[in-house]
Protein backbone atom coordinates (compact mmCIF):
# COMPACT_ATOMS: atom_id res chain seq x y z
CA UNK A 1 0.00 0.00 0.00
CA UNK A 2 1.42 3.25 -0.53
CA UNK A 3 1.65 5.78 1.47
CA UNK A 4 -0.28 8.59 -0.98
CA UNK A 5 -3.41 6.55 -0.35
CA UNK A 6 -3.03 7.29 3.25
CA UNK A 7 -2.41 10.51 3.30
CA UNK A 8 -5.36 11.05 0.77
CA UNK A 9 -7.63 9.16 2.89
CA UNK A 10 -6.41 11.40 5.75
CA UNK A 11 -6.88 14.46 4.13
CA UNK A 12 -9.84 13.75 2.43
CA UNK A 13 -11.36 13.22 6.02
CA UNK A 14 -10.04 16.31 7.22
CA UNK A 15 -11.63 17.94 4.19
CA UNK A 16 -15.12 15.95 5.31
CA UNK A 17 -15.01 17.50 8.74
CA UNK A 18 -14.25 21.38 6.96
CA UNK A 19 -10.11 21.24 7.73
CA UNK A 20 -7.44 21.35 6.04
CA UNK A 21 -3.67 20.02 6.98
CA UNK A 22 -0.60 21.99 6.98
CA UNK A 23 2.70 20.71 5.67
CA UNK A 24 4.20 19.60 9.15
CA UNK A 25 1.23 18.41 10.18
CA UNK A 26 1.02 16.01 7.26
CA UNK A 27 4.80 15.40 8.37
CA UNK A 28 3.21 13.98 11.20
CA UNK A 29 1.06 11.80 9.43
CA UNK A 30 3.62 10.44 8.00
CA UNK A 31 5.23 9.74 10.97
CA UNK A 32 2.28 8.47 13.10
CA UNK A 33 1.24 6.06 10.08
CA UNK A 34 4.56 4.98 8.70
CA UNK A 35 3.83 1.49 8.12
CA UNK A 36 0.56 1.04 8.13
CA UNK A 37 -1.90 0.33 5.31
CA UNK A 38 -5.42 0.90 4.18
CA UNK A 39 -7.96 -1.31 4.74
CA UNK A 40 -11.29 0.67 3.57
CA UNK A 41 -11.68 3.56 6.03
CA UNK A 42 -9.62 2.16 8.78
CA UNK A 43 -5.97 2.20 9.41
CA UNK A 44 -4.36 -0.75 10.12
CA UNK A 45 -0.94 0.26 12.14
CA UNK A 46 2.18 -2.37 12.05
CA UNK A 47 1.83 -4.63 15.06
CA UNK A 48 -0.78 -2.92 17.32
CA UNK A 49 -4.14 -2.21 15.95
CA UNK A 50 -6.80 -0.53 13.47
CA UNK A 51 -7.87 2.90 13.81
CA UNK A 52 -10.68 4.22 11.70
CA UNK A 53 -9.53 6.99 9.64
CA UNK A 54 -12.10 9.46 11.20
CA UNK A 55 -10.84 8.97 14.73
CA UNK A 56 -7.08 8.88 13.77
CA UNK A 57 -8.27 12.61 12.35
CA UNK A 58 -10.16 13.85 15.81
CA UNK A 59 -7.27 13.02 17.40
CA UNK A 60 -4.72 14.18 15.21
CA UNK A 61 -6.93 17.93 15.59
CA UNK A 62 -6.25 17.27 19.17
CA UNK A 63 -2.53 17.22 19.58
CA UNK A 64 -2.19 19.56 16.56
CA UNK A 65 -4.93 22.31 16.44
CA UNK A 66 -2.98 24.76 14.84
CA UNK A 67 -1.84 22.44 11.78
CA UNK A 68 -6.26 22.85 10.79
CA UNK A 69 -7.46 25.72 9.27
CA UNK A 70 -10.69 25.99 7.79
CA UNK A 71 -11.43 24.96 4.16
CA UNK A 72 -12.65 28.08 2.35
CA UNK A 73 -16.50 27.93 1.89
CA UNK A 74 -16.30 30.96 -0.87
CA UNK A 75 -17.80 30.51 -4.39
CA UNK A 76 -14.14 31.26 -5.61
CA UNK A 77 -11.08 28.84 -4.60
CA UNK A 78 -8.32 30.15 -2.94
CA UNK A 79 -6.01 30.09 -6.08
CA UNK A 80 -8.33 32.10 -8.50
CA UNK A 81 -9.14 34.89 -5.92
CA UNK A 82 -7.28 38.34 -6.94
CA UNK A 83 -4.69 39.62 -4.61
CA UNK A 84 -7.31 42.58 -4.42
CA UNK A 85 -10.01 39.90 -3.08
CA UNK A 86 -7.75 38.12 -0.38
CA UNK A 87 -6.41 41.76 1.19
CA UNK A 88 -8.43 42.67 3.94
CA UNK A 89 -9.57 46.14 3.72
CA UNK A 90 -8.80 48.74 6.39
CA UNK A 91 -10.76 51.79 7.00
CA UNK A 92 -9.44 54.52 5.72
CA UNK A 93 -7.83 57.18 8.78
CA UNK A 94 -9.45 60.69 8.92
CA UNK A 95 -6.07 62.29 8.14
CA UNK A 96 -6.55 60.38 4.49
CA UNK A 97 -9.76 62.10 4.16
CA UNK A 98 -7.98 65.34 5.07
CA UNK A 99 -5.50 65.08 2.24
CA UNK A 100 -8.44 63.87 -0.52
CA UNK A 101 -10.15 67.02 0.32
CA UNK A 102 -7.38 69.33 -0.76
CA UNK A 103 -6.40 66.76 -3.46
CA UNK A 104 -6.78 67.86 -6.89
CA UNK A 105 -6.43 66.09 -10.67
CA UNK A 106 -5.79 62.55 -11.27
CA UNK A 107 -4.65 62.39 -7.24
CA UNK A 108 -7.97 63.41 -6.69
CA UNK A 109 -10.10 60.71 -8.62
CA UNK A 110 -7.62 57.75 -7.43
CA UNK A 111 -8.33 59.00 -3.95
CA UNK A 112 -12.15 59.21 -4.68
CA UNK A 113 -11.86 55.18 -6.30
CA UNK A 114 -9.99 54.16 -3.42
CA UNK A 115 -12.66 55.39 -1.17
CA UNK A 116 -15.32 54.11 -3.55
CA UNK A 117 -14.09 50.49 -3.75
CA UNK A 118 -13.75 50.32 0.33
CA UNK A 119 -17.53 51.79 0.71
CA UNK A 120 -16.19 55.04 2.30
CA UNK A 121 -17.14 57.26 -0.57
CA UNK A 122 -18.25 60.57 1.40
CA UNK A 123 -18.88 62.41 -1.48
CA UNK A 124 -15.35 64.71 -1.12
Amino acid sequence: MTTDAIEDAVVSAARAKGYQLNSATMMMVACDLAGSTLDGDSLVLPGKFSLKIADYVRDLHDRAPSGFSKVQQDDKPADERTISELRRKRSLDPAWHDRRAKATGLTRDMMNEIAATRGEDKGN
